[in-house]
């Protein structure tokens, strides 16, 4: 086949339509965005382009398309102008070829949009019924008749406790000292080696004077240990990312790559979910807490390398307001042994904890008078591992249920 090659003063050349070839995206818009290939299904980040960035530079094959979001979500872009806004996608038809993002594009003014090709076949099987929220973001059109999507894209017609029955929480003032009392003091914890590190009555129970902080050294077995690492690379280990801004009509927040913490991480969900390890691990935290595992959120499965670090931080806000209210307690599962380095240092306490396979780390975000209001004495850092590799996971803990408004797209989590 032949084309003009514009880099090369649109001189006529030839290429084999059956090979793959290079071209270059520009991004001329006034968005932060990410280019998917578009594969038909949710499509596979090629790249990610900030305002004014060089251009992207592809290895693709012919008629190969793309599509435009605005960065950290799947919100699509769309050509401005048009009475029936049309969907941005990029067609690949040459070597050299520059594919351009246009200025005046932006998301679509319609919010109930289907944002993929597999919505309509998606609904067919079910899926606005069984993972409601997240169809009702991505796939707004296509769940209209099942869901009335179309008044619940907006999040705060979505997102009430009263329409999802989200208004019981599992604390009350004084539980919190209760489970951590029990832990120091009953017998029956003793297999699990329990160490007070530091609790609100150290004469009585130890450790320094200040919030709860306990471990259980013997908690994880080795079976669990190794189910929960094998669920990190089903899932996908990925650069962490903090939270970003929240999209006001919809609920959807932005990804942001993050600063601060420079570790992979991987969620637990689906297949990982079901390995007989990470059930039984689950299980054991539900009976040792007393909290059911609805409150949960999904296992936060952490690979830190050589120099990696999570600067000082909090697992919870000042006074969380949100569907699922604080992050009450932090459930830490050390899944391997590091040479040096990879403590997690309570920042405002001078307390550091080794990592051990096998030991579970456990402090509340919280406080016990008042379980909706954070605890600032909490902040902590993991310190960078120096030698060797550091597994870990998080199971953070929520006053009110989390899966229910976490099904229903209540807690920022879509793309």
């Amino acid at each position: 086949m032949s084309y003009k090659d514009e880099a090369d003063g649109n001189k006529i050349k030839h290429f084999n339509p059956n090979d793959n070839f290079h071209l270059k995206i520009r991004n001329l818009s006034q968005y932060r965005v990410d280019v998917y290939w578009d594969d038909g299904m949710y499509g596979n980040l090629v790249g990610t382009m900030n305002v004014g960035d060089d251009d992207l530079q592809v290895n693709t094959f012919l008629n190969h398309g793309f599509f435009v979001t605005r960065h950290g979500t799947k919100d699509i872009l769309y050509e401005e102008g048009e009475e029936e806004q049309e969907r941005i996608r990029l067609i690949a038809s040459h070597p050299n070829q520059i594919l351009e993002i246009a200025l005046d594009v932006g998301p679509s003014n319609d919010p109930c949009r289907d944002r993929f090709t597999m919505c309509p076949t998606e609904a067919k099987k079910g899926s606005c019924l069984t993972a409601p929220g997240w169809m009702i973001v991505h796939c707004c059109e296509s769940c209209q008749s099942d869901l009335n999507s179309r008044e619940l894209i907006d999040v705060n017609k979505r997102c009430s406790r009263e329409h999802l029955n989200v208004t019981e929480p599992i604390w009350k003032p004084g539980d919190l000292n209760k489970l951590f009392e029990h832990w120091a003091t009953d017998p029956s914890f003793a297999p699990y080696e329990p160490k007070v590190w530091s609790s609100p009555d150290p004469q009585k129970y130890g450790g320094a004077d200040g919030p709860w902080i306990v471990t259980f050294d013997n908690f994880i077995t080795d079976l669990e240990v190794a189910d929960v690492i094998h669920g990190g690379h089903i899932s996908g280990f990925e650069r962490s990312t903090d939270q970003g801004a929240v999209a006001k009509n919809t609920g959807e927040q932005e990804k942001v790559v993050s600063k601060t913490r420079t570790s992979s991480n991987a969620w637990c969900r689906g297949e990982c979910e079901r390995l007989p390890g990470v059930k039984s691990l689950t299980a054991k935290i539900e009976r040792f807490t007393q909290v059911p595992h609805r409150h949960f959120e999904s296992y936060q499965i952490l690979d830190y390398e050589p120099n990696q670090f999570y600067r000082s931080h909090h697992d919870s806000a000042r006074r969380d307001l949100t569907m699922s209210g604080p992050r009450i307690m932090t459930f830490f599962l050390y899944l391997s042994d590091v040479e040096e380095g990879g403590e997690t240092r309570f920042t405002s306490l001078n307390i550091s904890v080794k990592p051990k396979k096998g030991r579970a780390l456990i402090w509340p975000s919280v406080t016990d008078d008042d379980p909706g209001y954070w605890d600032d004495r909490t902040y902590h850092e993991a310190k960078a591992v120096i030698k060797g590799k550091k597994y870990a996971a998080n199971h953070w803990i929520h006053l009110y249920d989390f899966v229910t408004p976490n099904e229903w797209g209540c807690t920022g989590g879509f793309a």
